[in-house]
């Protein structure tokens, strides 16, 4: 008897770990990965050329939906985890398809990568060196860290942190939000050639830009600064309607 039950257990375990097990994709001849989420997502390194989603807890399957297949904007759901991965030339297209729940995504450091939500999901980023694009269209905020390549990122509502590591400086930087926050923190030595624009908030830095100062950081009352810092090198472009900005030295 004490057999058999520990046979049965040994069984849902086994199922149990079966249903919610990571997925897993070469990115052998990929350039880009493209990622769309309703929900959280969050982006970050490891060092296997794959792109790997985390499982997470299980998703309770409805019980009339037993055996259908999940089906959403960028397809059915061909990983048996509530996503859709798909192809398409030397772009790898994936697409978050459970709205209640967000994404842990793992990918080589040096992978482009594109990012956007789509409806209330927050974009976390962490540790890459390619080039990086991200977008919350609606409510989500961007946080950007430990990041060298080009970034061109969007925020409606949400607040925007970039944090750089080193800056590349042979594609330009664009960072805008319409109603929340943008700060940015750049290595001291960046040479860089800024625009800076803000329509109803002010404008915050400790680089050596000859203005007048609050609180060790200069304001900027005027509504757009064209300035170089370091002699002038990678054109960084920083917006924010409704808010302030903060360009800040690491």
């Amino acid at each position: 008897m004490r057999k058999s039950i520990f046979i049965i257990a040994a069984l849902l375990v086994g199922t149990l770990a079966k249903a919610q097990t990571d997925y897993t994709k070469s990115l052998s001849g990929i350039e880009w990965v493209k990622i769309e989420s309703k929900t959280d997502i969050t982006v970050k390194t490891h060092s296997s050329n794959e792109l790997l989603i985390k499982s997470g807890p299980e998703v309770k399957t409805p019980e009339r939906a037993k055996g259908l297949k999940l089906v959403g904007e960028g397809g059915p759901d061909n990983t048996n985890i509530g996503f859709s991965v798909v192809q398409d030339g030397n772009t790898l297209i994936v697409h978050n398809l459970r709205k209640s729940k967000g994404a842990e995504i793992y990918l080589p450091k040096s992978q482009n990568l594109s990012v956007k939500s789509t409806w209330n999901g927050d974009i976390d980023i962490d540790g890459f060196s390619g080039e990086i694009e991200a977008d919350a269209q609606l409510n989500g905020s961007v946080k950007i860290t430990n990041i060298n390549g080009p970034v061109t990122a969007n925020s409606l509502n949400g607040t925007m942190e970039v944090v750089f590591g080193t800056v590349k400086q042979d594609s330009p930087i664009t960072l805008y939000s319409t109603n929340g926050v943008v700060d940015v923190s750049l290595p001291g030595n960046t040479p860089a050639n800024l625009s800076l624009s803000t329509l109803n908030g002010n404008l915050y830095t400790d680089f050596d830009i000859k203005m007048t100062e609050k609180d060790g950081m200069k304001s900027y009352l005027g509504r757009k600064v064209n300035a170089a810092i370091n002699g002038g090198g990678v054109k960084i472009s920083m917006k924010s309607v409704n808010s302030n900005m903060y360009l800040r030295k690491k």
